[in-house]
């Protein structure tokens, strides 16, 4: 399932900066056609990309992994980052 993010006005979305993010807070990223490829402890893919307004998310989870709480602290963590949103904001614009 794909999921879109709003993106604060001040942060300038792009590959290279989805990239960047992604590496420091994952240990690892690889470009392919513009999308963001990165996996970590308890989560088995991660695609991202961006078409300059929206964040682009597509995950799939480690469901044998033993710390979930883990790799949803490290996924909230990216998100906010490129979004400049909490999980709690990011929350409440969805619900309206």
């Amino acid at each position: 399932m794909v999921r879109d993010y709003p993106v604060k006005k001040n942060i300038k979305l792009s590959t290279e900066f989805i990239y960047e993010t992604v590496k420091n807070v994952t240990g690892n990223a690889e470009i392919l056609n513009e999308h963001i490829k990165s996996k970590y402890p308890g989560m088995k893919s991660m695609d991202l990309w961006t078409d300059g307004k929206k964040l682009y998310a597509e995950t799939e989870t480690d469901r044998t992994y033993q710390n979930p709480m883990e790799t949803i602290k490290i996924y909230n963590d990216l998100i906010e980052r490129l979004t400049g949103y909490t999980a709690k904001e990011r929350k409440k614009l969805m619900s309206k």
